[in-house]
C-alpha cells in the first residue's frame, strides 16, 4: 500500500511539471519579411507588424488592427490557430499588409532562432515570416495626443471636436493638457504596470459645451490606469479589470 501511494505521488508530481517555455516566447517580435510581400511594403517604427507568444496566446499588431489567437507547441513545431482581432478600417496599403499577415501567420511552422531573430519556416524549409526582437518598450520620453478615453460609462470616446487632450512622460513626471487645464502627476512603472500619483491641475474654467465634463472624465480615466502597453502606433492603457482607459498616439518628445 505504501509503495502504491509513493508511486501515485511521483506520478502526480510528474504531471505537475510544465514544459519549459520556447526560446521565442515572451519578447515582442517585429516583422521584417513576409513571403510574397516586397520588403518596402512592410511598415516600420511604431506602425510595425508585431507578434508576441506567451502561455499559448499569440497577439500583436497586423498593420491596422490588433489581433489575437492561440498556439500550441508540438515538439519542434508551432501550430497557430485562426486569428481574430479588432475591425478598424485603414488605408488600402495597410489593409493589404494586414490581410497577408493574418493569412500567412495561421498554420504549422518550424520556428528557428538565430542571432536574435525568429524565422517561421514551412515544412519544406521555406521561410514564411521573419522577425527581429523589438527593443524593450518604454514610456520614458513619450508624447501622446489622446485619441480615446474612458468616459466612466463603459465606453471609450474620442475628444470633442476642436479640443486637444495630450500627455507626456519624462523622469517620473507625467504632464499634459486635459482639454481646458494643464495637469501634472508623478508615475512609477514596473514592467507593464504603472502607478499614477495624485494629479494637480490649473484652475481655469472653459465655456465650450462639454469641455469641463470631458476633462473630468479624462482625468478620472488617467487616475484609474494601472497597465500600459503599445498597440502598433498607439499607446494603450487599461484598468486592473482590463477595461481600456486611454488610447493615444506614440511619439517622442521634442526635448
Amino acid at each position: 500500500m505504501k509503495a502504491k501511494s509513493t508511486l501515485t505521488l511521483i506520478m502526480l508530481a510528474a504531471l505537475s511539471i510544465t514544459a519549459p517555455a520556447a526560446e521565442f516566447e515572451g519578447p515582442t517580435w517585429q516583422l521584417t519579411d513576409l513571403r510574397g510581400l516586397a520588403p518596402g511594403s512592410l511598415p516600420s517604427g511604431p506602425k510595425s507588424v508585431t507578434a508576441q507568444f506567451e502561455r499559448g496566446r499569440i497577439s500583436g499588431f497586423s498593420g491596422c488592427n490588433r489581433y489575437f489567437g492561440s498556439y500550441v507547441l508540438k515538439q519542434d513545431r508551432l501550430v497557430v490557430g485562426s486569428l481574430a482581432g479588432t475591425m478598424m478600417a485603414c488605408d488600402p496599403s495597410a489593409m493589404a499588409v494586414e490581410y497577408a499577415v493574418k493569412r500567412a501567420l495561421a498554420g504549422t511552422f518550424h520556428p528557428v532562432m538565430a542571432d536574435g531573430r525568429l524565422s517561421l519556416k514551412a515544412e519544406g524549409g521555406e521561410t514564411i515570416l521573419s522577425f527581429r526582437a523589438e527593443p524593450t518598450p518604454t514610456l520614458e520620453g513619450l508624447s501622446s495626443n489622446i485619441t480615446g478615453f474612458n468616459n466612466g460609462r463603459q465606453a471609450v470616446v474620442s475628444p470633442l471636436p476642436g479640443t486637444t487632450v495630450a500627455l507626456s512622460f519624462k523622469g517620473g513626471i507625467m504632464k499634459g493638457f486635459a482639454g481646458c487645464n494643464t495637469f501634472r502627476a508623478t508615475y512609477k512603472v514596473q514592467g507593464d504596470q504603472i502607478a499614477v500619483g495624485p494629479v494637480a491641475t490649473t484652475r481655469r474654467m472653459c465655456s465650450g459645451e462639454g469641455v469641463m465634463q470631458q476633462e473630468r472624465e479624462f482625468l478620472a480615466a488617467l487616475k484609474s490606469t494601472t497597465r500600459w502597453g503599445f498597440s502598433g502606433a498607439l499607446l494603450d492603457m487599461h484598468r486592473p479589470d482590463g477595461e481600456r482607459t486611454l488610447t493615444g498616439t506614440r511619439e517622442k518628445t521634442s526635448s
